[in-house]
C-alpha cells in the first residue's frame, strides 16, 4: 500500500540527487538531462516521489535500483521523463521522398518471386502518428504501382503509455492537422470536432512493441528492415548513446536498406558505415 508523503515542505532535488538521477537514467534509457533541465527532472519525478512515500530523490534513485517493484516502476519513470513530440505527416518533405525515390528503389531491388514484403521500423514511434503516417502513404501510394508488395511496420517506444495511444488509433485535431484532405477523408473516422479514428485498414499495418533502443538484447531480436525512421530521436541521447544506438541500427538494416533521422539530425562523427544519399529533399543513410 503506497503511503501519502504528509510533510509540507516542498522536496527539493538536490545538486547531486540530480546528477546521480541523471547518470542512472542515461545509462539505462540513453536519454541525457544537461543541467538546465534539472527543474524538469524535478517536477517531473516530485508527485512520484510523494506518492511513495518517500523523502529524497536520492530514496527514490535507491528504489529504482533495488526495490521488488522495480521493472514496473522503471515503466513509471519512463512515462514521466520521455518527451512524445509527434504528429502525422510531420517534416512532409521527408515522407514525399521515402514515397517517390526510397521505397521505390527497395522494392524494384526484391527478387520478384510471389509477393514481395517491405519491413519499415519506426523507432521511437510515441503514440504512432509517423508510423501511421508511413502506412497511409503504401495504402495511398505504393500499393496501386505495386500490387504485388506488402508490408510489415513495427513502431516501438520506450514508453507503454503512448504505445496505448497508438493502438487505440485515436487522436486530436492537432495530431492530424497537417493530413491531407483526402487522407482525412479516406482513412480516418470523424467521432466529434476534436477527435479522428484511424479505419482499420491502416491499424492493422502497424503493430507496436515496448523497446528500449539501449538494450541490447532487445535491439538484436530487430532484424531485416527495409527503412529505418530514428527521427527526432538521437537528440534526446548522449553521444556514447548515439554511436551505440546507430550501430546496432545498422546491424537492423538489411544490405540497401535505408535510415532516416530527424532534420536537425546527422550521423556525422557517430559513423561511417553508412553511404550517405542526398536526395532533393532530405538525407538518407544507406546500408551497402
Amino acid at each position: 500500500m503506497l503511503i501519502q508523503r504528509k510533510n509540507t515542505d516542498v522536496l527539493a532535488l538536490t545538486d547531486e540527487e540530480f546528477l546521480e538521477l541523471r547518470n542512472f537514467i542515461v545509462r539505462i534509457t540513453g536519454i541525457y538531462f544537461p543541467e538546465s533541465k534539472k527543474y524538469f527532472i524535478e517536477s517531473k519525478l516530485r508527485p512520484r516521489v510523494e506518492t511513495l512515500g518517500l523523502k529524497t530523490y536520492g530514496d527514490y534513485l535507491n528504489y529504482l535500483r533495488y526495490s521488488p517493484f522495480r521493472g514496473s516502476e522503471l515503466d513509471v519513470l519512463f512515462k514521466l521523463i520521455t518527451i512524445n513530440e509527434t504528429y502525422f505527416f510531420r517534416d512532409e518533405a521527408q515522407f514525399d521522398t521515402i514515397e517517390k525515390e526510397i521505397l521505390p528503389k527497395i522494392i524494384e531491388s526484391k527478387p520478384r518471386n510471389g509477393f514481395r514484403t517491405l519491413r519499415i521500423w519506426s523507432a521511437g514511434c510515441s503514440t504512432g502518428d509517423e508510423a501511421y503516417t508511413v502506412a497511409m502513404i503504401f495504402l495511398e501510394k505504393i500499393k496501386p504501382k505495386y500490387p504485388d508488395v506488402n508490408v510489415e511496420i513495427i513502431g516501438t517506444d520506450i514508453n507503454s503509455a503512448v504505445l496505448d495511444v497508438a493502438r487505440r488509433g485515436i487522436y486530436k485535431r492537432y495530431s492530424v492537422r497537417y493530413v491531407p484532405e483526402n487522407y482525412m477523408r479516406k482513412y480516418f473516422t470523424i467521432l466529434n470536432d476534436e477527435e479522428f479514428h484511424l479505419i482499420e485498414d491502416v491499424k492493422r499495418l502497424v503493430k507496436f512493441k515496448q523497446l528500449n533502443l539501449m538494450d541490447k538484447f532487445q535491439m538484436v531480436t530487430m532484424r531485416n528492415f527495409d527503412l529505418i525512421l530514428l527521427r527526432n530521436v538521437l537528440i534526446y541521447f548522449d553521444e556514447n548513446s548515439r554511436r551505440e544506438v546507430v550501430s546496432w541500427i545498422y546491424d537492423s538494416l538489411n544490405r540497401g536498406g535505408y535510415l532516416i533521422v530527424g532534420y536537425s539530425e546527422s550521423l556525422r562523427n557517430l559513423t561511417k558505415a553508412f553511404k550517405v544519399v542526398y536526395f532533393d529533399k532530405t538525407i538518407g543513410y544507406k546500408k551497402e
